[in-house]
Protein backbone atom coordinates (compact mmCIF):
# COMPACT_ATOMS: atom_id res chain seq x y z
CA UNK A 1 0.00 0.00 0.00
CA UNK A 2 0.97 3.47 -1.16
CA UNK A 3 1.01 6.37 1.56
CA UNK A 4 1.31 9.85 1.30
CA UNK A 5 2.59 12.63 3.98
CA UNK A 6 1.73 16.29 3.38
CA UNK A 7 4.06 18.31 6.01
CA UNK A 8 4.60 21.92 5.69
CA UNK A 9 8.08 23.71 6.36
CA UNK A 10 7.07 24.35 9.94
CA UNK A 11 9.06 21.22 10.74
CA UNK A 12 7.76 20.51 14.73
CA UNK A 13 4.41 19.15 13.03
CA UNK A 14 6.26 17.01 10.91
CA UNK A 15 8.06 15.83 14.11
CA UNK A 16 4.78 15.00 15.46
CA UNK A 17 4.04 12.85 12.59
CA UNK A 18 7.16 10.93 11.90
CA UNK A 19 6.29 7.95 14.66
CA UNK A 20 3.42 7.06 12.82
CA UNK A 21 5.19 7.28 9.52
CA UNK A 22 7.52 5.21 10.91
CA UNK A 23 4.56 2.82 12.07
CA UNK A 24 3.04 2.27 8.68
CA UNK A 25 6.61 2.08 7.09
CA UNK A 26 6.93 -1.14 9.37
CA UNK A 27 4.30 -2.81 9.01
CA UNK A 28 5.48 -3.21 5.41
CA UNK A 29 3.83 0.17 3.18
CA UNK A 30 5.82 2.00 1.24
CA UNK A 31 5.52 5.88 2.63
CA UNK A 32 6.37 8.92 1.16
CA UNK A 33 6.96 12.70 2.77
CA UNK A 34 5.84 15.02 0.47
CA UNK A 35 7.58 18.87 1.74
CA UNK A 36 9.22 21.96 0.62
CA UNK A 37 12.85 21.75 -0.03
CA UNK A 38 14.18 23.48 3.03
CA UNK A 39 12.48 20.82 5.02
CA UNK A 40 14.01 17.58 2.60
CA UNK A 41 17.24 16.88 4.68
CA UNK A 42 14.73 16.86 7.98
CA UNK A 43 12.49 14.56 6.28
CA UNK A 44 15.62 12.08 5.42
CA UNK A 45 16.90 12.52 8.74
CA UNK A 46 13.80 10.68 9.80
CA UNK A 47 14.75 8.06 7.91
CA UNK A 48 11.67 8.35 5.54
CA UNK A 49 11.94 9.42 1.98
CA UNK A 50 11.39 12.53 1.32
CA UNK A 51 9.43 14.37 -2.22
CA UNK A 52 10.41 17.86 -2.27
CA UNK A 53 7.41 19.00 -4.25
CA UNK A 54 5.94 21.23 -1.67
CA UNK A 55 6.20 25.03 -2.08
CA UNK A 56 4.28 27.85 0.14
CA UNK A 57 5.71 31.34 2.21
CA UNK A 58 8.36 31.42 4.36
CA UNK A 59 6.64 30.03 7.96
CA UNK A 60 9.03 31.85 9.76
CA UNK A 61 9.09 35.27 7.53
CA UNK A 62 5.07 34.88 7.97
CA UNK A 63 5.08 34.68 11.92
CA UNK A 64 7.35 37.63 12.18
CA UNK A 65 5.29 39.61 9.69
CA UNK A 66 2.01 38.21 11.98
CA UNK A 67 3.81 39.15 15.30
CA UNK A 68 4.81 43.18 13.68
CA UNK A 69 0.79 43.38 12.79
CA UNK A 70 0.01 42.22 16.24
CA UNK A 71 2.13 45.12 17.44
CA UNK A 72 1.03 47.69 15.49
CA UNK A 73 -2.50 47.17 16.60
CA UNK A 74 -1.47 46.79 20.43
CA UNK A 75 -2.26 49.64 22.19
CA UNK A 76 0.32 51.42 24.46
CA UNK A 77 -1.09 50.88 27.56
CA UNK A 78 -0.78 47.16 27.71
CA UNK A 79 2.62 47.73 29.12
CA UNK A 80 5.81 46.68 27.63
CA UNK A 81 6.98 44.55 25.23
CA UNK A 82 9.64 43.21 22.77
CA UNK A 83 9.94 44.70 19.38
CA UNK A 84 9.03 42.52 16.39
CA UNK A 85 12.20 41.32 14.37
CA UNK A 86 12.03 42.70 10.95
CA UNK A 87 9.54 40.56 9.29
CA UNK A 88 11.79 39.58 6.34
CA UNK A 89 15.58 39.72 7.42
CA UNK A 90 14.96 38.55 10.86
CA UNK A 91 16.79 41.62 12.08
CA UNK A 92 15.99 43.29 14.91
CA UNK A 93 14.49 46.83 14.80
CA UNK A 94 14.48 50.07 16.50
CA UNK A 95 11.17 51.35 15.90
CA UNK A 96 8.07 49.82 14.00
CA UNK A 97 9.02 52.28 11.02
CA UNK A 98 12.01 50.38 10.11
CA UNK A 99 9.86 47.85 8.45
CA UNK A 100 8.16 49.69 4.79
CA UNK A 101 4.78 48.14 4.17
CA UNK A 102 5.42 48.76 0.29
CA UNK A 103 7.52 44.97 0.68
CA UNK A 104 4.69 43.64 1.19
CA UNK A 105 3.58 43.57 -2.81
CA UNK A 106 6.12 41.30 -3.60
CA UNK A 107 5.46 39.09 -0.32
CA UNK A 108 2.08 38.98 -0.95
CA UNK A 109 2.95 37.96 -4.37
CA UNK A 110 5.47 35.34 -4.60
CA UNK A 111 3.68 33.77 -1.64
CA UNK A 112 0.24 33.54 -3.62
CA UNK A 113 2.44 32.19 -6.70
CA UNK A 114 4.45 29.70 -4.35
CA UNK A 115 1.39 28.03 -2.57
CA UNK A 116 -0.76 27.45 -5.84
CA UNK A 117 2.58 26.02 -7.38
CA UNK A 118 2.70 23.36 -4.29
CA UNK A 119 -0.84 22.82 -5.13
CA UNK A 120 -0.31 21.79 -9.39
CA UNK A 121 2.84 20.06 -7.79
CA UNK A 122 1.55 18.05 -5.22
CA UNK A 123 -1.67 17.17 -7.63
CA UNK A 124 1.25 16.06 -10.41
CA UNK A 125 3.03 13.73 -7.40
CA UNK A 126 0.27 12.53 -6.81
CA UNK A 127 -1.07 11.17 -10.39
CA UNK A 128 2.38 10.35 -10.67
CA UNK A 129 2.94 7.75 -7.84
CA UNK A 130 -0.60 6.95 -7.02
CA UNK A 131 -1.22 6.94 -2.91
CA UNK A 132 -4.03 4.76 -1.45
CA UNK A 133 -4.05 7.24 1.33
CA UNK A 134 -3.03 10.54 2.16
CA UNK A 135 -1.98 12.01 5.53
CA UNK A 136 -1.97 16.12 5.70
CA UNK A 137 -0.37 18.21 8.30
CA UNK A 138 -3.59 20.90 8.97
CA UNK A 139 -0.49 23.50 7.10
CA UNK A 140 -0.12 21.25 4.11
CA UNK A 141 -3.61 20.29 2.97
CA UNK A 142 -2.20 19.94 -0.52
CA UNK A 143 -2.57 16.38 0.25
CA UNK A 144 -6.86 16.42 0.94
CA UNK A 145 -7.00 17.94 -2.74
CA UNK A 146 -4.38 14.99 -3.92
CA UNK A 147 -6.97 12.64 -2.38
CA UNK A 148 -10.31 14.09 -3.37
CA UNK A 149 -8.67 13.56 -6.90
CA UNK A 150 -7.77 10.35 -6.46
CA UNK A 151 -10.46 9.03 -4.78
CA UNK A 152 -9.08 8.08 -1.45
CA UNK A 153 -9.22 8.65 1.86
CA UNK A 154 -7.52 11.53 3.86
CA UNK A 155 -6.23 11.70 7.19
CA UNK A 156 -5.16 15.26 8.96
CA UNK A 157 -2.78 14.49 11.56
CA UNK A 158 -2.94 16.76 14.95
CA UNK A 159 0.56 17.61 16.67
CA UNK A 160 -1.97 18.59 19.74
CA UNK A 161 -4.48 20.54 20.99
CA UNK A 162 -4.96 22.12 17.31
CA UNK A 163 -8.62 21.02 15.63
CA UNK A 164 -10.63 20.80 12.44
CA UNK A 165 -13.14 23.37 12.94
CA UNK A 166 -11.03 26.47 15.15
CA UNK A 167 -12.61 29.71 15.40
CA UNK A 168 -9.58 30.96 17.31
CA UNK A 169 -7.16 33.24 16.14
CA UNK A 170 -4.13 31.91 14.97
CA UNK A 171 -5.60 28.20 15.17
CA UNK A 172 -7.87 28.65 12.02
CA UNK A 173 -5.20 29.16 9.25
CA UNK A 174 -6.25 27.75 6.02
CA UNK A 175 -9.86 26.58 7.28
CA UNK A 176 -11.17 26.91 3.53
CA UNK A 177 -9.93 27.46 0.14
CA UNK A 178 -8.78 31.23 0.22
CA UNK A 179 -6.57 31.09 -3.09
CA UNK A 180 -9.19 28.55 -4.96
CA UNK A 181 -6.47 26.05 -5.09
CA UNK A 182 -8.90 22.96 -5.27
CA UNK A 183 -11.79 25.24 -6.73
CA UNK A 184 -9.25 24.98 -9.70
CA UNK A 185 -9.66 21.29 -9.78
CA UNK A 186 -13.04 21.29 -9.32
CA UNK A 187 -13.06 20.27 -5.52
CA UNK A 188 -14.86 22.19 -2.59
CA UNK A 189 -12.89 22.09 0.31
CA UNK A 190 -12.89 23.66 4.16
CA UNK A 191 -11.58 22.40 6.85
CA UNK A 192 -14.86 21.48 8.49
CA UNK A 193 -15.00 18.60 5.64
CA UNK A 194 -11.98 17.00 7.05
CA UNK A 195 -13.30 13.26 7.92
CA UNK A 196 -10.69 11.71 10.31
CA UNK A 197 -8.21 13.31 12.90
CA UNK A 198 -5.53 10.85 14.39
CA UNK A 199 -5.09 13.21 17.58
CA UNK A 200 -2.65 13.00 20.36
CA UNK A 201 -4.19 15.17 22.64
CA UNK A 202 -5.09 14.13 26.15
CA UNK A 203 -9.12 13.52 26.82
CA UNK A 204 -9.46 16.42 28.94
CA UNK A 205 -8.18 19.01 26.17
CA UNK A 206 -9.74 17.27 22.83
CA UNK A 207 -9.69 20.33 20.56
CA UNK A 208 -13.03 20.85 18.25
CA UNK A 209 -13.42 18.14 15.62
CA UNK A 210 -16.55 19.04 14.14
CA UNK A 211 -18.00 15.95 11.95
CA UNK A 212 -14.75 14.22 11.89
CA UNK A 213 -14.01 10.87 13.57
CA UNK A 214 -11.06 11.19 15.79
CA UNK A 215 -8.63 8.58 16.47
CA UNK A 216 -6.94 8.79 20.03
CA UNK A 217 -3.03 8.07 19.26
CA UNK A 218 -0.31 7.75 22.00
CA UNK A 219 2.16 10.88 21.63
CA UNK A 220 5.41 9.29 21.22
CA UNK A 221 8.15 12.06 21.39
CA UNK A 222 10.47 12.50 18.49
CA UNK A 223 12.55 15.92 18.40
CA UNK A 224 15.08 14.46 16.22
CA UNK A 225 18.47 11.95 16.93
CA UNK A 226 21.13 12.43 19.46
CA UNK A 227 23.41 10.63 21.72
CA UNK A 228 22.89 10.03 25.52
CA UNK A 229 25.68 11.89 27.82
CA UNK A 230 27.17 9.90 30.80
CA UNK A 231 25.44 13.36 33.06
CA UNK A 232 22.32 12.28 32.27
CA UNK A 233 22.64 8.98 33.42
CA UNK A 234 24.16 10.22 36.62
CA UNK A 235 21.96 10.64 40.16
CA UNK A 236 20.16 14.01 40.39
CA UNK A 237 20.52 16.01 43.37
CA UNK A 238 18.31 18.30 44.27
CA UNK A 239 15.39 19.44 41.71
CA UNK A 240 16.26 19.55 38.02
CA UNK A 241 14.31 22.15 35.96
CA UNK A 242 14.55 21.54 31.79
CA UNK A 243 14.03 24.90 29.97
CA UNK A 244 13.20 24.86 26.88
CA UNK A 245 13.41 27.73 24.43
CA UNK A 246 12.72 26.25 20.82
CA UNK A 247 14.40 27.68 17.07
CA UNK A 248 10.87 28.96 16.34
CA UNK A 249 10.76 30.94 19.52
CA UNK A 250 13.77 32.87 19.02
CA UNK A 251 13.28 33.00 15.04
CA UNK A 252 10.22 34.80 15.25
CA UNK A 253 10.20 37.18 18.84
CA UNK A 254 13.96 37.11 18.50
CA UNK A 255 16.91 36.72 21.33
CA UNK A 256 15.58 39.27 23.71
CA UNK A 257 12.66 37.96 25.46
CA UNK A 258 13.14 38.77 29.07
CA UNK A 259 11.07 36.29 29.89
CA UNK A 260 13.99 33.29 29.54
CA UNK A 261 16.45 34.79 31.19
CA UNK A 262 13.68 35.47 34.41
CA UNK A 263 12.88 31.70 34.08
CA UNK A 264 16.61 31.03 34.27
CA UNK A 265 17.26 33.46 37.51
CA UNK A 266 14.11 32.09 39.18
CA UNK A 267 15.05 28.63 39.10
CA UNK A 268 18.29 29.05 40.06
CA UNK A 269 17.27 30.84 43.26
CA UNK A 270 15.03 28.32 44.37
CA UNK A 271 18.57 25.92 44.34
CA UNK A 272 17.40 23.80 41.27
CA UNK A 273 19.81 22.61 38.66
CA UNK A 274 19.11 24.18 35.35
CA UNK A 275 19.24 22.65 32.26
CA UNK A 276 18.62 24.77 29.29
CA UNK A 277 18.38 23.82 25.76
CA UNK A 278 18.14 26.73 23.36
CA UNK A 279 19.61 28.15 19.98
CA UNK A 280 23.35 29.07 19.58
CA UNK A 281 22.42 33.17 19.85
CA UNK A 282 19.60 32.95 22.34
CA UNK A 283 22.12 31.33 24.29
CA UNK A 284 24.70 33.95 24.03
CA UNK A 285 22.02 36.84 23.89
CA UNK A 286 21.34 35.80 27.91
CA UNK A 287 24.84 37.11 28.87
CA UNK A 288 26.83 34.91 31.71
CA UNK A 289 24.80 32.67 33.08
CA UNK A 290 24.47 31.80 36.99
CA UNK A 291 26.53 28.48 38.40
CA UNK A 292 24.23 25.61 37.99
CA UNK A 293 22.96 26.01 34.53
CA UNK A 294 24.25 23.53 32.04
CA UNK A 295 23.48 24.42 28.04
CA UNK A 296 22.56 22.14 25.69
CA UNK A 297 22.29 23.00 22.24
CA UNK A 298 19.09 21.67 20.52
CA UNK A 299 19.17 18.56 22.45
CA UNK A 300 15.87 16.35 22.16
CA UNK A 301 14.24 16.72 24.93
CA UNK A 302 12.64 13.24 25.54
CA UNK A 303 16.50 12.43 26.72
CA UNK A 304 15.91 15.03 29.34
CA UNK A 305 12.84 15.14 30.70
CA UNK A 306 12.27 11.87 32.62
CA UNK A 307 15.40 13.05 35.09
CA UNK A 308 13.60 16.50 35.68
CA UNK A 309 10.71 18.25 37.91
CA UNK A 310 9.79 20.51 35.92
CA UNK A 311 9.49 21.68 32.10
CA UNK A 312 9.29 25.35 31.13
CA UNK A 313 9.53 26.31 27.84
CA UNK A 314 7.83 29.00 24.94
CA UNK A 315 4.42 27.24 24.90
CA UNK A 316 4.18 24.99 21.60
CA UNK A 317 1.85 21.93 21.65
CA UNK A 318 5.11 19.41 21.06
CA UNK A 319 6.53 21.16 24.17
CA UNK A 320 3.13 20.25 26.20
CA UNK A 321 3.08 17.15 24.41
CA UNK A 322 6.43 16.05 25.58
CA UNK A 323 5.70 17.33 29.13
CA UNK A 324 2.40 15.42 29.49
CA UNK A 325 4.53 11.95 28.08
CA UNK A 326 6.76 12.22 31.03
CA UNK A 327 4.65 13.20 33.85
CA UNK A 328 6.26 16.65 35.46
CA UNK A 329 4.22 19.82 35.79
CA UNK A 330 5.37 22.61 33.05
CA UNK A 331 5.41 26.57 33.20
CA UNK A 332 4.55 27.85 29.40
CA UNK A 333 5.56 31.27 28.71
CA UNK A 334 3.34 31.46 25.78
CA UNK A 335 4.74 33.90 22.89
CA UNK A 336 1.51 33.57 20.43
CA UNK A 337 -1.60 33.14 20.27
CA UNK A 338 -1.88 29.83 19.29
CA UNK A 339 0.14 28.61 22.37
CA UNK A 340 -1.57 30.72 24.71
CA UNK A 341 -4.81 28.69 23.79
CA UNK A 342 -3.39 25.42 24.35
CA UNK A 343 -2.48 26.69 27.50
CA UNK A 344 -6.25 27.76 28.28
CA UNK A 345 -7.31 23.96 27.01
CA UNK A 346 -4.43 22.17 28.80
CA UNK A 347 -4.01 24.62 32.41
CA UNK A 348 -7.68 23.24 33.94
CA UNK A 349 -6.16 19.95 34.00
CA UNK A 350 -3.94 21.52 37.14
CA UNK A 351 -0.58 20.20 35.34
CA UNK A 352 0.27 22.88 33.66
CA UNK A 353 0.40 26.78 34.69
CA UNK A 354 0.64 29.41 31.43
CA UNK A 355 1.86 32.97 31.18
CA UNK A 356 1.99 35.59 28.22
CA UNK A 357 5.68 35.08 27.92
CA UNK A 358 5.73 39.04 25.76
CA UNK A 359 4.75 40.79 28.51
CA UNK A 360 4.97 38.88 31.96
CA UNK A 361 7.42 40.16 34.99
CA UNK A 362 9.92 38.61 36.85
CA UNK A 363 7.67 38.53 39.86
CA UNK A 364 4.97 36.30 38.49
CA UNK A 365 7.82 34.02 36.36
CA UNK A 366 8.98 33.31 40.05
CA UNK A 367 6.18 32.99 41.77
CA UNK A 368 4.30 31.02 38.61
CA UNK A 369 7.85 28.79 38.66
CA UNK A 370 7.50 28.00 42.72
CA UNK A 371 4.09 27.00 42.40
CA UNK A 372 4.85 24.51 39.27
CA UNK A 373 8.00 23.31 41.02
CA UNK A 374 7.52 22.45 45.24
CA UNK A 375 3.12 22.24 44.65
CA UNK A 376 3.10 18.47 44.83
CA UNK A 377 -0.42 19.11 43.15
CA UNK A 378 1.10 19.81 40.02
CA UNK A 379 2.67 16.79 39.96
CA UNK A 380 0.41 14.43 40.99
CA UNK A 381 -1.89 16.14 37.78
CA UNK A 382 0.97 15.80 35.71
CA UNK A 383 1.15 12.04 36.74
CA UNK A 384 -2.99 11.40 35.99
CA UNK A 385 -2.20 13.14 32.44
CA UNK A 386 0.64 10.90 31.71
CA UNK A 387 -1.44 8.03 32.52
CA UNK A 388 -4.09 9.15 30.70
CA UNK A 389 -1.86 9.74 27.66
CA UNK A 390 -0.30 5.94 27.60
CA UNK A 391 -3.95 4.21 27.88
CA UNK A 392 -4.37 5.76 24.11
CA UNK A 393 -3.58 3.28 21.07
CA UNK A 394 -0.18 3.24 19.82
CA UNK A 395 1.23 4.20 16.72
CA UNK A 396 1.28 0.91 15.50
CA UNK A 397 -2.20 0.06 16.48
CA UNK A 398 -3.38 3.62 14.40
CA UNK A 399 -1.31 2.37 11.48
CA UNK A 400 -3.61 -0.83 11.44
CA UNK A 401 -6.85 1.67 11.36
CA UNK A 402 -5.10 3.47 8.61
CA UNK A 403 -4.55 0.29 6.64
CA UNK A 404 -8.62 -1.14 7.22
CA UNK A 405 -9.27 2.60 6.21
CA UNK A 406 -7.16 2.69 2.68
CA UNK A 407 -8.52 -0.88 1.84
CA UNK A 408 -12.19 -0.52 2.86
CA UNK A 409 -12.86 3.07 2.31
CA UNK A 410 -14.27 4.16 5.39
CA UNK A 411 -14.38 3.64 9.53
CA UNK A 412 -16.66 3.88 12.32
CA UNK A 413 -16.51 5.05 15.65
CA UNK A 414 -17.12 1.12 16.34
CA UNK A 415 -14.18 0.28 14.96
CA UNK A 416 -12.14 2.95 16.92
CA UNK A 417 -13.70 1.77 19.97
CA UNK A 418 -12.57 -1.78 19.37
CA UNK A 419 -9.25 -0.78 18.71
CA UNK A 420 -9.33 0.85 21.70
CA UNK A 421 -10.94 -1.72 23.42
CA UNK A 422 -7.92 -4.65 22.39
CA UNK A 423 -5.60 -1.95 22.82
CA UNK A 424 -6.94 -1.92 26.55
CA UNK A 425 -6.68 -5.83 26.40
CA UNK A 426 -2.99 -5.86 25.10
CA UNK A 427 -1.75 -3.62 27.93
CA UNK A 428 -3.95 -5.87 30.38
CA UNK A 429 -1.95 -8.45 29.58
CA UNK A 430 1.49 -7.17 29.24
Amino acid sequence: MRIMFTASNWAGHYMCMVPLAWALRGAGHEVRVACSPSQERGVASTGLMPVPVLDGPDMMESARLAFYVQAMYTPPQAGPRPLPLHPFTGRPMESLNDFDAGELRDFWKKSIEAVQRSYDNAVSFGEHWKPDLVVHDIMAVEGALVAALRGVPSVYASPGFIGTVETEPGLDLVSADPLSCFEKYGVEWGRDRIEYAVDPSPDVAVPPLGGALRLPMRYVPYNGAQGVDPWQLGPVRGKRVCIVWGNSASGVFGANVPALRHAVDAAVQQGAEVVLTAPAEQVEQLGTLPAGVRVLRNCPVELILPHCDLLVHHGSANCYMNGIVAGIPQLALALNYDTLICGRRIDPAGATLTLSGLDTTAEKVDEALRKTLFDHRYRQAAEKLRDGVERAPSPAVVAGLLTRLAAEGGLTAQDVAEAMDNNTEARRVA
